[in-house]
């Protein structure tokens, strides 16, 4: 056996060093390589995202609005980060609306979005988006089509037009350029210093390195299994290091076994979780704005149309009125008039108007009250911790759910007991809370239509206060039930019992975490087979948190 031809306390330090040298510029290169892909990829589905929602926006507002709202539209979106440009054509190529006044009823040829001009126009003649990179790959471009209505004499809108939205890469590049400088150097700094101290420790330790071999082995033999020789170099005393070790290493790997088994369950448990709450945080997200506007969207015309019904009402009362008298004072009217009112059959059309108002009357009101039940659920501007009324939160949830209460084709409906007691207002987060109602009612919903037994299914929602000053919710249902095992894993994450396609097991998860890590509550079930599921809810009418102590100054 051959000796290495050059001092340890040297050799060794300068391999690691040139290693170190040679990774660090690998991993730099790589690291710049694919912060500019993450950095492309985000800010394409970013532009994507708006330039759709844009498009759709501004269509909608043509078609209904003559355009009415579309500059809101535009300037709703000039405050995105990094958007250079963002501007509306018609289908001659002028600007209509842009975020920049200039430019607005100007050619697109005269503007500095003059380099898109064939890509508008390829878009206005195929009528199907483009999102391209510059060549430099410094500058987005998402462009889309907008039907702007129809030409006067058609039936069918014709006119096309085109959203561009320019965003502007440069700052963003240059950031991940930089952040991957900086993780370099701090990766290459980490492997200097370890090579400094392999140095000093190699150069102090070479003449003890019989003494340690020998320490080590009495350290194993007393039971110590992490101990190692760990002697470097090519002669014999560190191939018996090495034998050492390697036993040393099995003896160690054979009795961690079960512990490190253990601790990748637990890691994995966790990354669930993780994955069940970014997926709840978008779909919430996602879904609270959708409410939100839609309540909006529709509260406004229904106003207007419930407003007006009284005075419809009264004037169709007067109008009635008025030809009642008529009747009254000329009770033999000429053969045209008596001719037109056997036609229209008045006595049916009279009778029946008044009644057609008042179901009209009820039909608006119960919309505003579906309006507001959709507001009341989404609560999308309430992030923080507020008081409010858990009974309202409730009811929303059931005024959502009434289409499945009150039966579909194979399933027959559902009633709903009430037992409301009387609660004060709670601190909590309200849309995560109207949340946990609707996973909970909808699993109960669930389990009464799979249920085969012929008793009508029933929903009891029971609310009190108990002596600790805590709210208690509980919902109950006479369905099937379910056993202790199912019981078990009823709050894992993607634990269901549905068929492939129906359920994702997220919903009792997601309910659980809301309410016990989010509202220092507690969420428990208790069933039977054949006994039905009674879920209860627990949580604090005031909440011990930083959150709440800023509301209670």
């Amino acid at each position: 056996m051959h000796r290495f031809p050059f001092p340890l306390r040297f050799s060794i330090p300068g391999i690691l060093l040139l290693f170190g040298s040679v990774l660090g510029l690998v991993s730099f290169q790589r690291e710049v390589s694919q912060s500019f892909s993450r950095t492309e990829t985000s800010i394409r589905q970013q532009a994507e995202f708006s330039a759709s929602q844009t498009a759709t926006l501004l269509e909608y507002l043509y078609r209904t609005a003559q355009g009415k709202g579309a500059d809101l539209a535009i300037a709703q979106i000039a405050p995105a980060p990094n958007l250079r440009l963002a501007l509306l054509c018609d289908e001659n190529e002028r600007v209509l609306l842009s975020t920049r006044f200039d430019l607005q009823n100007r050619l697109i040829s005269n503007t500095l979005a003059a380099s898109s001009l064939s890509a508008i126009k390829e878009v206005q003649q195929t009528q199907s988006k483009q999102v391209i990179f510059s060549d430099a790959r410094q500058t987005l471009k998402a462009i889309y089509p907008v039907f702007l209505g129809a030409s006067p004499g058609e039936i069918l809108p014709s006119r096309v037009g085109v959203l561009l939205l320019e965003y502007d890469l440069s700052s963003l590049k240059a950031q991940a350029y930089n952040d991957a400088l900086e993780r370099s150097l701090t990766y290459s700094v980490a492997l200097a210093v370890l090579c400094s101290i392999l140095w000093f420790f190699f150069y102090k330790t070479l003449n003890l390195r019989v003494a340690k071999l020998v320490a080590t082995s009495n350290s194993l033999a007393q039971g110590n299994l992490e101990v190692r020789a760990n002697l470097k170099g090519s002669d014999e005393l560190s191939q018996i290091s090495i034998a050492f070790d390697r036993m040393a290493e099995e003896v160690q790997k054979n009795t961690e076994t079960l512990r490190q088994n253990e601790e990748l369950k637990q890691a994995l448990h966790k990354l669930k979780q993780t994955q069940a709450q970014l997926i709840h945080a978008e779909k919430m997200s996602s879904l609270g704005q959708l409410v939100a506007g839609v309540a909006h969207e529709i509260n406004n015309p229904v106003n207007f149309i419930h407003g007006n019904l009284l005075y419809v009402n009264d004037y169709t009362q007067d109008l009635l009125s008025l030809v009642h008298l008529y009747q009254q004072h000329y009770p033999n009217p000429v053969r045209e008039i008596v001719e037109q009112t056997q036609e229209m059959d008045w006595e049916f059309l009279a009778d029946d108007l008044p009644k057609m108002l008042g179901s009209m009357k009820v039909g608006s009101e119960r919309i505003r009250q579906i309006v507001l039940s959709l507001r009341n659920f989404a609560r999308h501007d309430e992030s923080e911790l507020k008081k409010v009324d858990i009974h309202e939160g409730i009811d929303s949830t059931l005024l959502i759910l009434q289409h499945r209460l009150n039966g579909e084709r194979d399933s027959p409906s559902i009633e709903i007991i009430k037992d409301y007691g009387n609660l004060p207002k709670i601190e909590c987060y309200a849309g995560q809370l109207n949340q946990v109602f609707m996973n909970i009612i909808n699993n109960s919903i669930d389990a009464l239509s799979e249920s085969t037994g012929n008793e009508k299914g029933q929903i009891l929602i029971r609310t009190s206060i108990n002596e600790s000053d805590w709210v208690v919710v509980a919902i109950a249902d006479n369905g099937s039930g379910m056993n202790q095992e199912i019981q078990q894993r009823i709050f894992d994450p993607f634990f269901t019992t549905k068929p492939v396609g129906k359920g994702t097991g997220l919903g009792l998860s997601i309910s659980y975490q809301l309410v016990v890590e989010k509202h220092n509550g507690q969420l428990k079930c208790i069933s039977d087979p054949g006994e039905g599921a009674q879920f209860i809810i627990e949580i604090p009418v005031r909440q011990k948190s930083r959150e709440a102590g800023k509301m209670g100054e």
